[in-house]
């Protein structure tokens, strides 16, 4: 941390779980279950997130449409854009930015756009007394 600024790279998750475009959304949600996880991050070959499947992509584009959960991949139901963020942005803009856009997760990708790792909202709320004393 920089002085009293906290950066995205302080707060973010190293280790987000991925899977590919093509992989079966039963595998994905096996994945979520056992990782404790609400969402994984679709990549192409090269790193790069195209998307995104998130518990509540699982139940409004799975479940409420009855589509079928052994047939079903990830592009069938992911979020895409994603919304991506460099792990240099000050925490609270990108706070600021999840609640602008009703998001709970961004995808923090390095100058090239590769993926380098994940902010939840928990993130967030471990840094809370931070970002309560910005607005204070």
């Amino acid at each position: 941390m920089e002085g009293n600024s906290v950066l995205v790279k302080d707060a973010m998750s190293k280790n987000a779980i991925t899977a590919k475009a093509g992989d079966l959304v039963a595998d994905i949600a096996k994945i979520m279950v056992e990782r404790e996880i609400g969402g994984v991050i679709i990549v192409d070959d090269d790193m790069f997130p195209i998307g995104i499947v998130t518990e509540g992509d699982i139940v409004r584009n799975l479940v409420a449409k009855k589509m079928d959960l052994e047939d079903t991949v990830a592009k069938d139901i992911m979020t895409t854009p994603v919304i991506t963020i460099t792990d240099d942005i000050e925490l609270s803009a990108a706070a600021r930015l999840m609640a602008a856009r009703h998001i709970k997760k961004l995808c923090i990708v390095d100058l090239d756009g590769k993926l380098k790792g994940i902010m939840t909202e928990s993130d967030v709320i471990k840094h809370a007394g931070y970002l309560i004393k910005l607005f204070q």
